[in-house]
This record gives C-alpha cells, sequence and structure tokens, in this order.
C-alpha cells in the first residue's frame, strides 16, 4: 500500500525540516518479508526519483511501530541528508491487526517530498519551497 498525504509534527522550521509537510508512506505485509525487501525497495524507489547513480544508507534509528528502524539517507551536494524514515512493522503491531507474526511480516516507510524535491533539483533551503514566492514556483514550469 502507498499512501500520500500532509503530516504534521514538533519540529521547527529550518533549513531541511519543518513541521508541516507532505510524505509518501508505504506498507508491505506479506509471507517472508525480510529488511533485504526493504532495502531493495527503497533502493529502486530512490533511483526511480534520483537516479541510476544515486546512493543510499540505512541508519539505525527508533520509531514506535517498527523494529528495527532506520533512517534513509541520500548522498546530496556532498552530503548525506535524511531523506525518510523506515522498518520492519513491530511483530505486536500485526497482531493487534490480527495478524499471525508466524507466517506473515512486513516493513513501512515514509519518504518527505520536499526533501525529495531538495535532492532533485540541488535546493538547500525548505523555506523556498514552503514559502509561496511564486518567482521560485516558476522557475519549474509552474505557473498561476
Amino acid at each position: 500500500m502507498i499512501c500520500p498525504g500532509r503530516t504534521f509534527r514538533a519540529d521547527e522550521l529550518d533549513a531541511t525540516h519543518s513541521p508541516v509537510f507532505h510524505q509518501v508512506e508505504g506498507l508491505v505485509v506479506d509471507k517472508g518479508i525480510t529488511m533485504a525487501h526493504l532495502k531493495g525497495t527503497l533502493d529502486n524507489f530512490a533511483q526511480a526519483m534520483f537516479g541510476p547513480d544515486v546512493t543510499t544508507r540505512l541508519r539505525p534509528s527508533f520509531f514506535p511501530f517498527t523494529e528495527p528502524s532506520a533512517e534513509v539517507d541520500i548522498f546530496f551536494n556532498g552530503r548525506w541528508i535524511e531523506w525518510g524514515g523506515c522498518g520492519m512493522v513491530n511483530p505486536k503491531v500485526l497482531t493487534t491487526c490480527g495478524i499471525d507474526t508466524d507466517v506473515y511480516s512486513g516493513f513501512a516507510f515514509g519518504m518527505g517530498l520536499e526533501r525529495t524535491l531538495m535532492v532533485r533539483h540541488n535546493i538547500t533551503d525548505m523555506h523556498d519551497i514552503v514559502e509561496g514566492d511564486l518567482r521560485f514556483t516558476r522557475q519549474f514550469g509552474v505557473g498561476l
């Protein structure tokens, strides 16, 4: 399942963070799903977004609904930038949903659309995306 939408969280607006942003979330639950399936899916997604030469990495992290959990980073502008979060769905979540964890497992991920735009278009400050300046927007062929 893939689901885009608006996300709210307690972040301060700075060059790479916003308290309100758009995210694409993915969830896969099936027999025998592993971290390797998650990594392969994320690599394919990153290549579709940024081209075949993109470099990604997973960094251990914590999210309450996944275990293990990781941050997904993209190498951008000579440095690593956080692209999103991911992990294997915590078996307690699956059990609560009535799913037999002896048979099924799953993974989940969430990638910020603003971050994706930043990487694809070499935008260094998220303010440019979220402040609504038409001069900035028009350079991408979007006009009102």
